[in-house]
């Protein structure tokens, strides 16, 4: 196999986010006696999205992002709780969850035992990442993590991938990227001339410009491309 080193995206990818944030808003619907039903927390994803949308254009820093999104949620909803509040509790519970995407463990030790590098690149947050990969077990699985909050940068920005390859000191036919966003991770590939393998857990529907290396259903079937 040709390449060496496997960039892996951290939420949806490795770990399972919508698990631990399902974890995250039970935990604090008890602290606030509120109930976070499906028809509230999907009120949330609109408004989540629209914000990480923003931020990877671009348009917002990570650090506005995070109260943002708690303060349009809770404004539409009338919720009377703080932003600020909101945001320090859903970090710190989100980075004890220990839910990981199926087949990751598994994936990750294959290419460990078999000597690959494995790096983690991701636009989440910094607690957040290195808490769950420390909780649920894997975080010495990884050679590095480059989270864009440290690097002033973000995917799909090729500055992004520039610093990630200069530091690990790879040729760009020697990566490949896993990830589950294709306008985070797929066309920073694209952008940066690195293959990819999407991760579609969902079959969704992708346009015809974005069009990644392999694609996949499941982490499972990476297993069988990585042998």
């Amino acid at each position: 196999m040709k390449y060496k080193h496997f960039l892996f995206d951290a939420d949806n990818t490795i770990f399972d986010y919508s698990c631990g944030e399902k974890n995250a808003f039970y935990e604090i619907g008890k602290i606030f006696n509120i109930e976070f039903d499906t028809a509230v927390l999907n009120v949330y994803h609109r408004v989540n999205k629209a914000c990480w949308q923003a931020y990877e254009r671009g348009e917002l820093s990570q650090e506005k992002l995070l109260v943002l999104r708690f303060k349009n949620f809770c404004e539409e909803l009338s919720l009377d709780i703080d932003p600020f509040e909101f945001d320090r509790l859903f970090t710190l519970i989100l980075s004890q969850q220990t839910c990981l995407m199926p087949y990751a463990r598994e994936v990750l030790d294959i290419l460990k035992n078999d000597g690959y590098n494995i790096w983690m690149i991701t636009n989440g947050v910094r607690e957040t990442q290195y808490g769950r990969a420390k909780a649920s077990g894997i975080e010495s699985y990884f050679s590095n993590y480059f989270i864009s909050s440290d690097m002033g940068c973000q995917k799909p920005d090729i500055e992004f991938f520039d610093i990630v390859l200069n530091t690990i000191k790879a040729e760009r036919d020697e990566c490949l990227i896993i990830g589950d966003r294709l306008e985070s991770d797929i066309e920073g590939g694209l952008r940066s001339s690195i293959d990819t393998i999407w991760l579609n857990t969902n079959n969704n529907e992708r346009g015809p410009l974005i069009v990644p290396t392999f694609e996949i259903e499941s982490l499972e079937q990476m297993m069988d491309l990585i042998k």
